[in-house]
C-alpha cells in the first residue's frame, strides 16, 4: 500500500470503512504529477430552510416573530433588505425563531420588506398609519331642517365609525365602514335660538349650524336689568387636549355671546345665547410647554389651563441576565405631572416595584430563573417596549 493510501485508510478508520467515509478528507491522488481535494460536508438539498413570515405588523411598529425551519446540523444566517426591520438573532443552527423589530410607519402607504435566510428571501408587510379627511367641514341648515352628507377618505384597510354630538342631527345607516364612504344625515326642525352640532367621523368633525327661529318683535318697554355668572369660571385639561362646558345664568331676554381669545380653544356650541344657557368648547393637543387661554362668555372670563404634552424615555432600552434568578430596574424620565404604568409581558418577569408613577421613577423587577434554552421577553415601561434577553442553562 502506497504512502498516500495509508494516510486515507487511517483518516477513515481502517480499509473496509474507506469508501463510505463521511467526513471531509483530503486524498492525495498521485500520477501525472498533479494533485486534487475531495471534501464531504452536509448535503445542500438537506440543509435547505422554509421561512414563516408574522402576519402584517401595525402601522405603529412593534415586534413579530419569523420561524426558521431547517434540519439540527444545518446553519444558517439572517439578513434584512429593510432599514425599518431589525433581527435578533441574526444566525443560528437548525429549527428557530428571529425575532423581527419594526419601526413605525410615518408614510402615507404600506410598506414591504425582504428577509434573506440562506438565499431564501420572504416579504414582512407593515400597514400604513390611517389617516381621514371628511367633507364639507360645515353645513348650513334653515330652521325646517334639512338632510346632507359628508364624505370621508382613507386607506382601504382604515376602519371608522360616525356618531353625533347632539340629538336634532340624526345619522342614517351604515355609520361605519373601512376606506373611502359616505354618511347621511337628517337635521330636525328648529324652535329656539340658533345652535351648532357635529358629525364626527373618526375623531374629524364636520359643524352643522342651523338658524334661529326669528321671534316677534317685542312691544316697546324698559329694557331687562340684566346680569351674567357663569359656572365654573376654570378649567385644567391635559397636554393631549380635551372638552369641556359651561353654565351661563341670567333673566330671559338677556343677551350675551361667547368668544376665544385663543386659537387652540374653539367654541363648538352656545356661541350666542339669551337668558340662561351653557358653552361648549373643545381644547387642542399641547406640542409645546404649558399654556393659558381664556373664553369670554357674558362679559366673564373663563381661563383654561392647559399642561404639556407628555414625553418620557427610559435609562436603558433593554438588559441581557444570566440564567440563574435574580433582580434589576429601570429608569423613567419624564416631567413632573406625566402619569405612566408599567406592565410585564413575560411570566417570568415579574414587576416588584414602580407598575406605575407620575414623574421621574423607577420601575424593579425579578427574573425568573431559566431551566432551559436562551428566551427574550419583555416589560413595557411608559409606553417603551424594553426588552430582556436571559441565557440559558
Amino acid at each position: 500500500m502506497t504512502h498516500t493510501a495509508e494516510l486515507a485508510r487511517r483518516a477513515c478508520g481502517g480499509a473496509s470503512a474507506l469508501i463510505v467515509c463521511l467526513s471531509a478528507v483530503a486524498v492525495l491522488v498521485a500520477g501525472c504529477g498533479t494533485s486534487s481535494t475531495i471534501t464531504s460536508g452536509p448535503d445542500p438539498v438537506k440543509c435547505l430552510v422554509s421561512l414563516t413570515a408574522p402576519p402584517i405588523i401595525d402601522a405603529g411598529g412593534g415586534t413579530g416573530m419569523l420561524a426558521v425551519r431547517t434540519n439540527p446540523e444545518c446553519t444558517w444566517t439572517a439578513t434584512s433588505g429593510a432599514p425599518w426591520i431589525s433581527l435578533s438573532p441574526g444566525s443560528g443552527q437548525g429549527n428557530a425563531s428571529v425575532e423581527l423589530r419594526v419601526t413605525p410607519n410615518d408614510g402615507s402607504a404600506q410598506r414591504d420588506g425582504n428577509i434573506n435566510v440562506n438565499g431564501e428571501q420572504i416579504r414582512v408587510s407593515q400597514r400604513a398609519p390611517c389617516r381621514f379627511e371628511i367633507a364639507p367641514a360645515t353645513h348650513t341648515m334653515t330652521t325646517t331642517g334639512g338632510s346632507g352628507r359628508v364624505t370621508v377618505s382613507t386607506l382601504s384597510d382604515c376602519a371608522w365609525a360616525a356618531t353625533t354630538d347632539v340629538g336634532w342631527i340624526s345619522l342614517i345607516a351604515p355609520l361605519s365602514g373601512s376606506g373611502n364612504g359616505t354618511v347621511s344625515f337628517t337635521v330636525a326642525a328648529n324652535s329656539g335660538q340658533a345652535r351648532t352640532g357635529n358629525v364626527v367621523i373618526a375623531g374629524q368633525r364636520s359643524t352643522v349650524t342651523q338658524a334661529a327661529v326669528v321671534p316677534p318683535t317685542p312691544p316697546p318697554g324698559p329694557p331687562p336689568s340684566c346680569t351674567f355668572t357663569i359656572s365654573p369660571t376654570s378649567q385644567n385639561v391635559g397636554g393631549s387636549g380635551g372638552t369641556g362646558a359651561v353654565a351661563v345664568s341670567s333673566q330671559a331676554g338677556c343677551a350675551w355671546t361667547a368668544t376665544s381669545s385663543a386659537s387652540w380653544i374653539t367654541v363648538t356650541s352656545g356661541p350666542t345665547g339669551t337668558g340662561s344657557g351653557s358653552v361648549a368648547f373643545t381644547v387642542g393637543a399641547n406640542a409645546g410647554p404649558a399654556r393659558t387661554g381664556s373664553l369670554t362668555i357674558a362679559g366673564r372670563t373663563f381661563t383654561v389651563s392647559q399642561a404639556a404634552l407628555c414625553t418620557y424615555g427610559l435609562s436603558k432600552t433593554g438588559e441581557t441576565v444570566r440564567a440563574n434568578e435574580g433582580s434589576a430596574s429601570v429608569d423613567v424620565t419624564t416631567t413632573s405631572a406625566c402619569a405612566w404604568t408599567a406592565t410585564s409581558n413575560s411570566s417570568w418577569l415579574i414587576i416588584q416595584s414602580g407598575s406605575g408613577g407620575t414623574g421621574n421613577g423607577q420601575v424593579s423587577y425579578n427574573i425568573r430563573e431559566n431551566t432551559g434554552g436562551a428566551r427574550i421577553g419583555s416589560l413595557t415601561v411608559a409606553g417603551h417596549l424594553f426588552r430582556v434577553e436571559q441565557d440559558g442553562r
